[in-house]
């Protein structure tokens, strides 16, 4: 919205400024024209008079006949009640006709030499104005024509980009959530642009997000919910004491991986609400890692050896929440560990814009056609039979690194031969 407002100003002021100052040019040019136009003929006038009356005796009787049968006022001043300024004074004793204006009259002067005595002929003011009223009147309606022409070339742009918007939210509202708006950076209203195709995006996630947790609802508990049935029943045909203890403790585990499912799902819908309310701190990258790390070799799961030799030397700052980016790191390592034969590897480097943090391991790792599908919620490796876990792990990692502006990316480890994830965020500056 800032360059929208700074545009609009710089329009109307620019418009104004070279508007009224190349009318107000024009003008001036054009009255310093006309002047010279429309006195060179009173200048003559004058002329003749006074080489008619230095050839007269009775002047006083031939300007009062003038006054008589003109509309122009003729007059006769002495000289020497006649000031003039010596810039001026010494071109009109020379014989050279004076034009003097003021706010009532337009005079044109000329002195006879003879009579030692100033002629003077006066033009009244208000013809000029008048002459002058249709200009201004021309000038006044191009200077408002020029104002709404620039407002339209301002606008159109903007118009434009606005009917795009129409259109592209109409689309998206219509049921086409692929709709996004091509960002100009020239664009007035570029910052509500990115906000709509970041709202879209969110939305669309959402969406897809609501389809897979849905299909995964229906498919994953179909499982338990059968067995519970089948315990139901078959708890109550039997009498048997440890056939119905047997049934009890099947029916508790299948009520316990529900639950188990539940919390899954509700902590995933959950996610998105939650970081846009985290508050980011300055944090050490390589401490938090190394943190993750100590807590999962600790714990009887681990059975690979995770090698952290290779973290940067260097302290790698980033703004972030220590819970999330825990839980990210954490969701990688135990995602390695889960498929890894013998060893984990964590490495981390700074560039001039990015930190990287890549973790790699030795297991069968990841075909081309499925490591985009591995970041969907409820989809597991290719091995996924013999693992435990209902497939979220990744989908939250990419939740988590989106939110803090990172990117997750598969490959395959060069040193180890299995995957590797590689998660890229931006650098904070020193």
């Amino acid at each position: 919205m800032k360059k929208l407002t700074f545009s609009l100003v710089i329009a109307i002021f620019t418009a104004i400024i070279f508007l009224g100052w190349g009318l107000d040019s024009f003008f001036n040019e054009y009255q310093d024209k006309k002047h010279t136009d429309e006195f060179s003929t009173y200048k003559q006038i004058i002329t003749s008079l006074a080489n008619t009356l230095e050839k007269t005796d009775n002047v006083v009787q031939f300007v009062a006949m003038w006054q008589q049968q003109n509309q122009l006022q003729l007059t006769l001043t002495p000289l020497t009640e006649f000031p003039l300024p010596i810039s001026l004074r010494e071109s009109f004793n020379q014989g050279d006709p004076l034009v003097l204006e003021s706010a009532e009259l337009i005079t044109v002067n000329k002195l006879l030499q003879s009579q030692q005595q100033v002629l003077t002929l006066g033009i009244p003011q208000q013809a000029k104005q008048q002459d002058n009223l249709a200009l201004q009147i021309i000038l006044t309606t191009v200077f408002y024509a020029g104002i709404l022409l620039c407002a339209f070339i301002w606008l159109y742009p903007l118009v434009k980009r606005l009917q795009l918007l129409r259109s592209t939210a109409k689309r998206f509202g219509e049921g086409d959530f692929s709709a996004r708006i091509r960002v100009s950076n020239s664009s007035y209203i570029v910052d509500i642009e990115n906000e709509f195709n970041f709202m879209a995006e969110q939305i669309n996630t959402l969406i897809k997000d609501n389809k897979l947790l849905s299909n995964a609802v229906s498919h994953d508990l179909r499982t338990p919910l059968a067995r519970l049935r089948f315990g139901i029943e078959a708890l109550g045909e039997t009498n048997n004491p440890k056939n119905k203890e047997k049934y009890v403790r099947h029916l508790s585990r299948d009520i316990q991986e529900m639950e188990n499912l539940v919390a899954v799902l509700l902590n995933y819908a959950s996610l998105e609400q939650k970081m846009i309310k985290v508050k980011r701190l300055p944090l050490n990258l390589n401490t938090l890692i190394k943190s993750v790390v100590c807590s999962l070799t600790s714990s009887d799961v681990c059975s690979v050896a995770m090698d952290i030799t290779e973290l940067a030397k260097e302290k790698i700052v980033i703004d972030g929440d220590e819970n999330y980016l825990s839980m990210l790191i954490n969701n990688l390592l135990s995602n390695a560990q889960q498929y890894a034969t013998k060893q984990v590897k964590i490495t981390t480097q700074q560039t001039r814009n990015n930190v990287v943090m890549c973790i790699a391991d030795d297991g069968p790792g990841i075909s081309k056609e499925m490591r985009e599908q591995v970041f969907k919620p409820f989809t597991r490796g290719e091995s996924n039979a013999i693992q435990q876990g209902y497939g979220m792990g990744l989908a939250i990692v990419v939740r988590v690194a989106a939110w803090h502006g990172g990117k997750v990316s598969i490959s395959q480890s060069e040193l180890l031969g299995g995957a590797k994830f590689t998660v890229v965020f931006n650098r904070t500056p020193a």
